[in-house]
């Protein structure tokens, strides 16, 4: 049987390692020959360091042109040359890669006719095993672009420091154009998942292996759990969830998908970022919303002590958004409902035209004639449009009530993973959320209703989250999948109990404006620092630099304060600084409850202790009793506060986790059934006394 790690509290955080300690630890032998020569070109940034007569303040003409005599030319020739061969092997695995997806979704679709019952299984077993080669291709592949990306990077900034100058930047900004940057993963990633879908299908029931395009509901019931993943995992983590469930992406069915199987998709094999063939079809989809809040932040601090009825309102949008008049725009209400009360935390939506929605903020949109143009067109359900107008006049009456203006942004890509024919359960991926400040002092006085791509932004304005999340929703499921458990444990992903992208977005863009702030805000206040420290090394001067022994790479991602998981196979649990003060109260009140019952018991016992023969030792005997019973809730009470304050505490499922006491009332019921009974006893002892004297 296997053991389970123990519980403890430790650090977590990428590890801090170099370019060639990366290289030896996660790249495969064959790949290394086309790796950037590293540890050349660094000896050689040294070695021009150490020959400077005196520190640059910039490049001249003749150390890019005259290579053969500048040391400095030297380095941009090999360089470039590096720069030449990362490209080309990038280019080449990319479309071997397409390629034998290609032909492995052929070989898996024919695979039923091909393989008759007896051969069919060990057939499976080898499509398998070519599948799963594949995802280990991508995933070799996606680390050869982030290494090499990374491994330019630290190259040139490192020539800026040691010589003085400051060209890294317009390097690095020329290398976001280069093919290596620009390959393809959304093509690769959907043919993968086609292959393993076509392999599932060859032994699944008719009823999975049809096709269907799924669509969001109007409303969806949550029970979900989050999770922050380092960006060096998501595609491994893609690969292991395309194993055993579909992308979902919005309007797209499986047959559409297949259009990366026809002859003419090999046109888009471009690697140049402006081509016009680049492929339509992406795995991850922009989405924005815009949060609302009054300016002394009520929603927020509603949200953040978790108030039963809590509400939410964001306006948001999928793909890209240049104020087109017939941009949907979604309006939608989230509401907080405890654990104890039944109901489950919820999410409704309403939609509305971008051309209305300044009106609609502003309280002066006709919700009434909105609905009934819509009924006379025959758009939606009668039940769908019934729906959506109580929230459209709910979520007005609400921004108008408590002041609530926009006052920011998420934007992130997302992708989707869940079966078309089952909301079991269903994975979405957010990556690289950018948090943007929409709050205008007084709130918008005109159109537009949120910022544009040409309003100028200070750079306190904009906040880049390091990290993945991850978003697991179970529905009629009592716990996550032990393949996805062990995925998690895999790619060390880092569970973190009701994270919010709102209330993160609030603790560093407006924390003039709350009194509250999230329990995961400390390892990203520290992290800041330590950004802050990286940025004062880089003014030092290139001979401090040289012989300093800090490392030149920039905190990436905070050091998280982190558990292994209870219950889980390994993943990380985010550890909790605040406690509910709702749960310890409730604690302490349970505690005054039961001690009240012991009093009832204790009063019996001194009134029979006072007494002759029998009733004196009945009297022992329930003193004793009473005794043990406050022992047993005061121990209660303390393990119940541990349960409460523990980290183990932090549970997905909110009933799978009970803080009451099963056998407490049974023994609270028998407690004070014996208090009456003797009290019952006693007093027909006293009246039958009475009757015979």
């Amino acid at each position: 049987s296997s053991t389970r790690p123990s519980n403890r509290l430790r650090h977590h955080t990428p590890a801090a390692m170099g370019f060639m300690e990366k290289l030896e630890v996660e790249v495969p032998e064959s790949y290394r020959p086309y790796y950037l020569r590293y540890a050349q070109l660094k000896e050689l940034v040294v070695e021009l360091a150490r020959s400077e007569k005196a520190p640059r303040t910039r490049l001249v003409s003749a150390d890019l042109m005259d290579v053969n005599e500048q040391p400095v030319g030297r380095f941009q020739e090999m360089l470039q040359a590096e720069l030449k061969k990362v490209n080309q092997f990038a280019c080449v695995k990319h479309e071997a890669l397409y390629l034998g997806l290609r032909r492995l979704c052929e070989d898996t679709r024919k695979l039923g006719k091909r393989a008759g019952p007896e051969e069919r299984p060990a057939e499976l077993q080898r499509v398998s095993e070519r599948i799963e080669e594949m995802s280990q291709e991508i995933v070799h592949l996606d680390t050869y672009v982030r290494l090499n990306y990374l491994g330019f990077q630290k190259l040139t900034r490192r020539f800026d420091q040691y010589l003085g100058v400051s060209g890294s930047a317009l390097f690095l900004g020329g290398l976001h154009s280069e093919p290596f940057c620009n390959v393809r993963f959304d093509d690769i990633l959907i043919l993968l998942g086609l292959a393993w879908a076509k392999w599932r299908a060859a032994f699944a029931s008719a009823e999975q292996a049809k096709d269907a395009t799924w669509k969001p509901p109007e409303s969806f019931i949550r029970n979900t759990a989050k999770y922050w993943v380092k960006p060096d995992k998501v595609v491994l983590l893609k690969t292991r969830i395309l194993q055993h469930l579909p992308y979902l992406i919005f309007g797209a069915s499986m047959v559409e998908q297949e259009k990366l199987l026809e002859p003419f998709a090999l046109l888009d094999l471009d690697y140049d970022e402006r081509s016009q063939f680049a492929g339509t079809l992406e795995e991850s989809q922009l989405l924005s919303s815009v949060y609302f809040d009054s300016p002394d932040g009520a929603c927020y601090h509603e949200r953040i002590r978790r108030e039963e009825g809590a509400r939410l309102v964001r306006f948001r949008w999928y793909g890209e958004n240049n104020l087109e008049d017939d941009k949907e725009i979604y309006v939608e209400r989230k509401i907080h409902h405890e654990g104890w009360g039944g109901a489950s935390s919820a999410k409704e939506r309403c939609i509305l035209s971008q051309r209305d929605s300044f009106d609609y903020m502003k309280g002066k949109f006709d919700i009434d004639g909105y609905f009934a143009k819509l009924e006379a067109e025959g758009a939606f359900s009668a039940k769908a449009r019934k729906s959506m107008k109580g929230i459209c006049h709910e979520v007005s009456t609400m921004i108008q009530q408590k002041r609530l203006q926009p006052i920011l942004r998420t934007s992130y890509y997302r992708c989707a993973f869940q079966l078309s024919t089952s909301n079991e359960v269903r994975i979405s991926l957010d990556t690289q959320m950018s948090l943007l400040n929409e709050y205008v002092d007084g709130g918008h006085p005109a159109k537009p209703w949120c910022h544009i791509a040409s309003d100028v932004l200070q750079k306190e304005e904009v906040y880049r989250f390091p990290y993945a999340i991850l978003e697991i929703k179970l529905q009629n499921v009592s716990e996550t999948p032990l393949w996805l458990r062990q995925t998690l444990a895999d790619i060390e992903a880092t569970q973190v109990h009701k994270f919010s992208k709102f209330q993160h977005g609030m603790a560093f863009l407006h924390p003039d404006k709350i009194s509250m702030l999230p329990h995961w805000h400390q390892d990203f206040q520290e992290w800041h620092e330590l950004q802050s420290q990286f940025r004062a090394r880089g003014r030092r001067s290139p001979a401090a630099s040289i012989r300093s022994t800090d490392s030149l790479d920039d905190p990436i991602a905070p050091q998280l304060k982190a558990t292994i998981a209870p219950g889980g196979e390994g993943h990380m649990l985010k550890d909790m600084q605040n406690l509910d003060p709702k749960a310890v109260f409730a604690n302490e009140r349970t505690l005054l409850h039961y001690a009240e019952k012991g009093l009832y018991s204790g009063t019996l016992a001194v009134a029979l202790l006072h007494m002759q023969g029998a009733s004196q030792l009945a009297g022992g005997l329930m003193a004793l009793g009473t005794v043990l019973y406050f022992l047993w809730a005061l121990q209660e009470y303390y393990a119940r506060l541990a349960r409460i304050t523990g980290r183990a505490a932090v549970a997905k499922d909110k009933f799978g986790l009970r803080l009451d006491l099963a056998h407490g009332p049974l023994i609270v019921v028998g407690l004070v059934g014996l208090v009456l009974l003797l009290s019952l006893a006693r007093a027909a002892e006293g009246s039958g006394a009475h009757t015979l004297g």
